[in-house]
């Protein structure tokens, strides 16, 4: 070890004060922390394919639906004589079209909205007939249609009027989805999405409270709308998300400086620091070193080699007389790298890899 620092301190006094300091911190520590960024692949998976979208509104109505129409004040009902329902569906398609992924290389989506169909009875949606998915696809250059087939949005207001007047507007929403794929003639996605959302204002003036902070009905559509179909942009979108890992930097000195060259961007030079204490005869020092690669490893997106060196890990662990604390780490990153492995592979279906 001796030999490594000295090498460092002929790079520069600033390398070996790192390592130093490195070398202090890790005196007390196990493990330390990694973040980095990765996709996240989305749950609904579009055929790579695919390169044009289209929003269709099915514009349906239902007799149940005029229950939209009332909303209550402290228990107060009350109906509301004007309809939001184009002001919903416009939303809904800014909503998904403005957050749509750049992965999903749409520049623009066609907004169809259709004449308004009502139908009595239960609440029952059929799909669209192939021939009318063919026509719309034919006439707007769409590869897919992303349907809203249905939305609803309900809300009650509660104001408690005290020194401090407080505004309270519960929101129920509920929207049905589907994606036509005319070409396979399938659909790539089919579901109800139901939610709550709560918001909580004051003021000190009543009037106040009442005519500019409790959002209206025409916002609340508006805004809710919007919210639905951003959220249902993320469920076809790939997002970046971080992620955290924990890596041991104790039991022998040479984690140190594995750890050094990590929190430097030197990764290969930490894979061969670890993978000769993977060759160690204490078996906690090789396991953990095997954990270590099994992390860099999922950091160079090679999760074949990930896994392998993850289950020799666990080998390692399970030949000790006793099960360490520790081993509750790695189990836990076996989760981790389980569900990665699983999300590497939706992502390599959805780029078409």
């Amino acid at each position: 070890m001796t030999i490594h620092l000295l090498f460092l301190f002929k790079g520069g006094v600033r390398n070996y004060l790192l390592i130093f300091l490195i070398f202090i911190l890790s005196s007390c520590q196990t493990t330390a922390l990694y973040q980095f960024e990765s996709l996240k692949a989305p749950k609904i998976i579009i055929p790579p394919d695919v390169k044009t979208f289209g929003f269709v509104d099915r514009n349906t109505s239902f007799d149940i639906d005029s229950v939209g129409d009332y909303y209550k004040v402290n228990e107060m009902t009350i109906k509301d004589s004007l309809n939001y329902d184009s002001i919903r569906s416009l939303n809904c398609y800014l909503g998904l079209s403005e957050n749509l992924s750049e992965y999903l290389g749409a520049d623009s989506i066609p907004y169809i909205k259709l004449p308004q169909k009502h139908f009595t009875g239960k609440r029952v949606y059929k799909p669209m007939e192939w021939t009318q998915v063919d026509s719309i696809c034919e006439s707007t250059g769409s590869d897919v249609l992303v349907c809203l087939e249905d939305i609803l949005i309900f809300n009650e207001y509660k104001i408690i009027s005290e020194e401090e007047n407080w505004g309270i507007t519960d929101i129920k929403y509920y929207s049905v989805w589907r994606i036509y794929d005319p070409l396979l003639q399938k659909l790539l996605d089919e579901r109800i999405v139901m939610d709550s959302l709560y918001s909580e204002v004051s003021s000190s003036s009543y009037e106040s409270l009442v005519e500019e902070k409790i959002p209206s009905r025409k916002e609340i559509s508006a805004d809710v709308a919007y919210e639905i179909g951003r959220k249902y942009a993320n469920l076809i979108s790939p997002q970046w998300t971080d992620i955290t890992r924990e890596y041991f930097v104790a039991g022998d000195q040479d984690f140190i400086l594995a750890r050094y060259y990590l929190e430097n961007d030197n990764l290969e030079q930490s894979i061969s620091i670890w993978e000769k204490l993977a060759e160690a005869k204490d078996l906690k020092i090789s396991a953990r070193a095997a954990y270590n690669l099994a992390m860099a490893y999922e950091l160079k997106n090679d999760f074949k080699q990930a896994n392998h060196w993850m289950r020799k890990s666990v080998t390692l662990y399970r030949k000790m007389k006793k099960e360490p604390s520790e081993f509750k780490k790695v189990k836990k990153y076996f989760e981790q790298l389980t569900q990665r492995t699983q999300n590497n592979y939706l992502l390599d279906k959805f780029f078409g890899e």
